[in-house]
């Protein structure tokens, strides 16, 4: 005899799926040519490890762009695809996608 799931189970299942899209997606992109720069996104914040320092960075609305700003810290990013626009301060970087082999 073939056990059917209990609701309770898989009402558990569905909570778990959609929680599991929550956690952050870690990201490693290349700066120039000696600095690398770490950061885990979720739908509202990016993580942001820069030079030794973490950043919480939040999202801000945009029409194709992944925009995370830090006013504190003024400290910017928009991710776009393998692309990374990073503001700190006065300076800006292009960087990369780091593509693991």
């Amino acid at each position: 005899m073939r056990r059917v799931p209990s609701l309770l189970a898989c009402a558990s299942a569905t909570i778990v799926l959609f929680s599991a899209g929550a956690f952050a997606r870690p990201s490693t992109y290349q700066c120039d040519e000696d600095l690398e720069v770490k950061i885990d996104f979720t739908p509202r914040t990016a993580q942001l490890h820069l030079r030794d320092k973490d950043y919480t960075l939040q999202r801000v609305k945009s029409a194709k762009d992944g925009h995370y700003v830090s006013g504190k810290h003024g400290v910017e990013l928009v991710a776009n695809k393998s692309d990374l626009r990073l503001r700190e301060g006065k300076q800006t970087l292009q960087c990369k996608l780091k593509v693991a082999p």
